[in-house]
């Protein structure tokens, strides 16, 4: 369709006159073991002569001379070491590093440097950088009055306005007045000049903001979401002029929010109103375009991209050259409608030379069943909005469009602590809802909608449905219901309970937490002392960590009174009570002792029994590595057993390499407690063997033998003497 268009609509476009104006320029993809003479073609440079001015440094296509992007292979774990490895063998300095969206880096590069890293075998390709500009607002006429944008959205009325979102929403432009009195701006980070403030040192990226959140304060403009946080992400320098890298570096930042274990920082929404020409779109899987790798890993965390599809008055979605991110299938992209007196119904009159309720002649279409799929319009004509030094501006372009659907998507999500249509929703669950709803407010609300719109379509283009956000969550009725016990642990009538046992209770509904816990009691029932502890909870179950190990054999009952309440006040209808029996330990020494290696010098296996210095004493070998080997045998130990642990104490005449060991029945072996050295001074061990405790007992039912062993070795003569072996063990 595009190679239809007149010589002098591409002229419109390259040289930037009237509503075509420039919007960023991509990267051409540079894959591993490939040739630049490949890339390009007739068609491109037919498209971006060398009338196009883009940034800095930029060729005819956008290239940065000499700058590439890096992507790692998914296979390389620590993209920061191997970027610190390939930095120091190559000798070049990274950019940005990316470890979230993508895993790679960006650098300037020679031609011996990027030839070597195209045969690393854990790179998985390199694509040009290139330049990028914010979508550029069309200029506001002399006179005309400040546009109203988020009514025509029904997001606000002459007299009311909706409230902050609870999901933040990160703008992805050129910074944002951090001191903005207008705005609720958190900084993110700067990926123009690393370390540095995000504030704004353009105005396209405040004046975004301005129209997602500008607070309901009684000054100045409201955005369609109210005071709800906006993230600075500076990705465009002073002139509106960045890089791909540096808006992969912003994606990058955004996407760790989701994975940095702080959910209070977590992004929902980036709004982008940045774009330029790329390559055709392939899957998130088979993509080399690295800023589209990007977004869908960020989509995949979590994120919902609203995308501007950019001023240049042509389909963003051309498949051999389209506009990106526009054209990502993962993005909802933002046509812009004109509106001059923020109602519906056309009677407006001219808004910038534009007429109301249409389609404004600067703003991008969808010519493609794949880009309609996610196509949106918002107000995007004489927007006014806030801009920096505390200041106001008005301005008009996809850009200004786009952040009115990024408000409504966050007021979709949550508002005022209440879930909206698309709470719990992913990303492209949020895209078709917001296209459902802004579909069925047109075919619902007569004349909501606008000329160019489906219903009153242009032939060959797609614009959307105008976006509403008058969809305001319903105030759930009052909670007026009793919370009940779900389950509680250990299960009413256990036996045999581990005395290191938790207590949990689960409840059917959130709990106010401290009358909960103080309606809580565990009590011994053989002497009736209440059980301290201490408190934990995950969802709606509430554990009970005692302080100390409770007593064996012994029935505890736990009780949850009707003080417990739920989140509304609502208490507990009837008092909860259930008991379960702990294991019993059973402390036992050997029945017998048997020397392995050496010679028995002193006492017998009834020395073993308690730590009185009355010792059993074994006098090494005499030759080789001198050693002292042997066991003791305890005697009627259950096969059920639940618990089982070691104790020993000794010392030796002098030093040597000590092992204690519990035999494995199962598979006749000896089994590795605890080893270290000791010497003329007792040493206590208390170990625990790991495994099925079973096959530490003989026989496979009732009772049976348990052995102990203890072998030193040394390279000299010496002697072991044994105060106390015992295995305690808990049964059912």
């Amino acid at each position: 369709m595009r190679r239809l268009r007149t010589e002098s609509l591409l002229t419109r476009r390259i040289l930037g006159v009237g509503a075509a104006l420039l919007i960023a320029v991509v990267s051409a993809l540079v894959p591993n073991n490939s040739s630049d003479d490949e890339q390009g073609g007739a068609s491109r440079l037919s498209r971006f002569s060398s009338g196009l001015r883009v940034g800095g440094g930029a060729g005819q296509s956008g290239e940065i001379a000499q700058r590439y992007i890096v992507i790692y292979r998914g296979t390389v774990r620590d993209p920061k070491a191997k970027t610190d490895r390939l930095q120091g063998r190559e000798g070049f300095r990274a950019a940005h590093r990316y470890k979230n969206a993508v895993k790679g880096f960006a650098a300037k590069l020679s031609a011996r440097q990027l030839e070597r890293l195209r045969t690393d075998p854990d790179v998985a390709f390199i694509a040009e950088d290139r330049a990028v500009k914010a979508v550029a607002p069309v200029p506001l006429a002399t006179g005309d009055s400040a546009p109203t944008g988020v009514r025509r959205m029904e997001a606000a009325t002459a007299t009311t306005a909706r409230e902050a979102s609870g999901a933040h929403v990160a703008v992805v432009d050129s910074g944002v007045d951090l001191d903005h009195p207008d705005l609720n701006v958190i900084p993110g980070v700067n990926c123009i000049n690393s370390g540095a403030s995000p504030d704004d040192d353009n105005g396209h990226g405040t004046h975004v903001a301005g129209s997602i959140a500008a607070k309901n304060n009684g000054s100045g403009v409201v955005g369609v979401a109210p005071a709800t946080r906006v993230y600075a992400v500076k990705v465009l320098d002073s002139g509106g002029s960045g890089s791909w890298s540096s808006v992969i570096c912003g994606i990058d930042w955004v996407t760790g929010t989701r994975s940095d274990g702080d959910p209070s920082n977590d992004i929902a929404v980036a709004n982008l109103s940045l774009g330029g020409p790329g390559t055709p779109i392939q899957s998130c899987s088979t993509t080399t375009d690295p800023l589209h790798r990007a977004v869908c890993a960020s989509t995949a965390a979590g994120v919902v991209y609203v995308v501007a599809a950019g001023n240049s008055g042509w389909d963003f979605d051309y498949p051999s050259e389209p506009d990106t991110p526009a054209a990502y299938p993962e993005a909802l992209t933002v046509t812009a409608v004109a509106d001059s007196d923020g109602l519906p119904g056309g009677s407006g009159g001219t808004a910038c030379n534009q007429s109301d309720d249409k389609y404004a002649s600067f703003s991008n279409y969808a010519a493609t069943t794949a880009g309609a799929a996610h196509t949106i319009a918002g107000p995007g004509v004489c927007i006014r909005s806030t801009y920096p030094g505390g200041g106001y501006a008005s301005m008009s372009g996809t850009s200004m469009a786009t952040p009115h659907v990024a408000g409504a998507v966050a007021l979709c999500l949550v508002e005022a602590g209440i879930p909206g249509p698309c709470a719990g929703l992913s990303p492209p669950q949020i895209i078709a809802k917001m296209r459902s709803i802004a579909e069925a407010q047109t075919a619902s609300s007569t004349g909501y909608g606008f000329t160019g719109d489906p219903v009153r379509p242009v032939q060959g283009r797609y614009y959307g449905y105008l976006s509403w956000a008058g969809l305001a969550p319903a105030a759930p009725a009052p909670d007026a219901t009793a919370p009940s016990v779900t389950s509680v642990s250990p299960p009413d009538g256990s036996t045999g309970v581990s005395t290191g046992a938790r207590v949990a209770v689960t409840f059917d509904e959130p709990m106010d937490k401290a009358a909960t816990e103080s309606a809580f009691s565990l009590v011994n029932s053989t002497d009736g002392a209440e059980v301290g502890g201490s408190f934990s909870w995950s969802g709606n179950t509430m554990t009970f960590a005692p302080s100390s190990l409770l007593q064996g054999g012994t029935t505890y009952a736990a009780t949850v009174g009707t003080g417990a309440a739920d989140a509304a006040g609502n208490q507990l209808e009837a008092e909860r009570t259930w008991s379960f029996k702990t294991v019993s330990a059973v402390t036992k020494p050997p029945a017998a002792a048997t020397v392995q290696s050496g010679k028995l010098r002193a006492g017998t296996y009834a020395n073993l029994g308690a730590d009185d210095n009355v010792y059993f004493q074994v006098t090494s070998t005499s030759s080789g590595t001198r050693t002292t080997s042997w066991y003791g045998t305890i005697k009627g130990v259950t096969n059920s057993l639940r618990t089982l642990s070691v104790t020993y104490k000794g010392k030796n005449s002098a030093t040597c390499s000590q092992t204690i060991y519990v035999y494995n029945w199962s598979n006749s072996s000896w089994v590795t407690v605890d080893s270290r050295s000791v010497g003329t001074t007792e040493v206590l061990v208390e170990k625990s063997p790991s495994g099925t405790l079973a096959s530490y007992v003989s026989g496979s039912s009732g009772d049976g033998d348990v052995r102990v062993r203890v072998r030193c070795t040394k390279s000299s003569g010496f002697y072991t003497s044994a105060d106390l072996v015992t295995i305690t063990f808990s049964a059912p």
